[in-house]
């Protein structure tokens, strides 16, 4: 099941909680992709291009917020 963020913040907060697919349903400007693919990609996510938005997916288990 996809869950659909509707900024970069609630894409953050939704791969935090665990939740492990992510539709990123909004026109995500490119300083804030890179941001979100480097911090992301570096534990394991890959980001596809789906029908008309990019899919954040991590395979495994969550990774917790670094507060």
């Amino acid at each position: 099941m996809v869950i659909k963020a509707k900024n970069l913040q609630d894409a953050e907060e939704l791969l935090h909680s665990g939740i492990n697919k992510v539709e990123l349903a909004y026109d995500i400007g490119s300083d804030d992709f890179f941001r979100l693919a480097s911090r992301w990609c570096d534990r394991g996510a890959r980001i596809t291009k789906g029908h008309q938005h990019f899919v954040v997916q991590i395979k495994g288990m969550a990774i917790p917020p670094n507060n």
